[in-house]
């Protein structure tokens, strides 16, 4: 392995590491009152280890539930805390199963016991409980489409909460006593409302609101879920009292915190730093294009220089596409863009270790993939149109693997530019 990729693969983990629970957790436990004990509810690919955090702080005080996703574990609880597995990014049985758990742990949690809430990204997908009037086939036949047309995640969220039992302060409607809800953000802007989904949110859009997004996006209406949505269009969730002293809501780790400690460890006397942005959105195809235009001019400056970004990119599928996700179709608009540029290489991963469906974390490129392509008898091109960058880059051993990190906070991006 070169030293570059070793490098920013090193940067990728810093990033990771920051976001960790047992990191990022225990300055949020120090007030909380578990005297008369505490019920855990988690749902996330962060939840078990937030679970774990929970449980090496307060002990047996603290009991409940979390779900995570199928391969993350094999643990079927953490002390006197249940661990439940479920299907992700599309729900399945066991996701309907573990959000009919959860909420009737929500349900029959005394008032005199806080409930914990432990939130990350995926929680939305592991914890789906439709509501009575849209069947669960339908719900996934939904989802599928949701995550294939482009749409972002707060609109592909907002489509949810408005067809689920849990998502859009539902969930914390179903306590009794107070909570704290405590987040590892994986949405751009750290919105609380999109994070999950917004269990223990207020629902801020509508039944009309979310049907508009699924016309924008090109969906074939089935009848019963057009017909719920237009039912629940002034169905908000209401009267959630948000005083501080009953429901409270921490962001414990984002982007933005990842990418400053990595650049915290950087030796700034040899580098350049520029962060692009911490909340990238837009089409991954293009938003290459503009991070190339950037790559080119930072070498023609001379100067040795990271680029980085967060954030979180689309991808609008193809009709029969292949496999990736959208950080390896990023790294590969990225590498045609930049044509071979000597000096210049990249990376780009999931801060969960699973980017889109695949189970690989993201990819790398540098000045001789193109090259090394082209002896392979790859063409960039067509594997880039057919989303199909998982097969361009495996041939090539650039695939970054981690496994499961058991945090997210969305995507890492970092350009490396070395004139010398």
């Amino acid at each position: 392995m070169n030293s570059s990729k070793i490098f920013l693969q090193d940067l990728f983990i810093i990033a990771v590491n920051e976001s960790l629970p047992s990191v990022c957790m225990p300055k949020y436990l120090s007030n909380i009152d578990a005297s008369k004990g505490l019920c855990v509810i988690g749902a996330g690919k962060a939840s078990v280890d937030m679970a774990k955090t929970m449980y090496e702080y307060f002990g047996d005080k603290c009991y409940g539930t979390v779900v995570t996703r199928h391969g993350y574990t094999t643990e079927k609880n953490i002390g006197t805390i249940k661990i439940l597995t479920a299907g992700h990014p599309i729900p399945d049985k066991d996701s309907q199963a573990a959000g009919k758990e959860i909420l009737a742990l929500a349900q029959d949690t005394p008032e005199d016991i806080p409930v914990i809430f432990l939130i990350s990204g995926g929680g939305s997908a592991l914890m789906s409980l439709p509501i009575d009037e849209v069947t669960f086939d339908e719900k996934m036949q939904l989802n599928k489409f949701l995550l294939g047309c482009g749409a972002s995640i707060d609109e592909i969220n907002g489509v949810r909460q408005q067809l689920s039992k849990v998502k859009g302060g539902k969930l914390l409607q179903a306590i009794k006593g107070k909570s704290h809800t405590l987040i590892i953000s994986d949405v751009v802007g750290d919105d609380p409302k999109i994070i999950a989904s917004g269990p223990t949110v207020e629902n801020s859009t509508t039944g009309a609101q979310a049907l508009s997004t699924l016309v924008k996006y090109g969906w074939q209406p089935i009848s019963s879920v057009e017909k719920a949505l237009l039912q629940t269009n002034t169905n908000k969730v209401k009267n959630i009292d948000t005083q501080a002293n009953r429901h409270k809501l921490s962001i414990m780790a984002n982007a933005r915190q990842s990418i400053d400690k990595v650049i915290a460890s950087i030796d700034l006397s040899k580098w350049q730093i520029h962060v692009i942005n911490y909340d990238e959105v837009g089409d991954a195809n293009e938003v290459a294009k503009q991070h190339a235009a950037l790559a080119l001019a930072a070498y023609e400056s001379g100067q040795k220089t990271l680029l980085f970004s967060g954030g979180e990119l689309t991808v609008t599928l193809a009709k029969n596409a292949g496999q990736g996700g959208p950080n390896q179709q990023y790294m590969l608009a990225l590498a045609i863009a930049l044509n071979g540029a000597k000096g210049i290489c990249a990376l780009a991963c999931d801060t969960d270790g699973i980017d889109g469906s695949e189970d690989i974390a993201g990819a790398y490129i540098d000045e001789k993939t193109l090259a090394r392509a082209q002896e392979k008898a790859l063409q960039p091109e067509q594997f880039l149109a057919s989303n199909d960058s998982y097969n361009f880059f495996k041939p090539l051993n650039d695939l970054i693997i981690t496994g499961p990190t058991h945090t997210n906070v969305n995507d890492f991006r970092v350009i490396m530019i070395d004139p010398f």
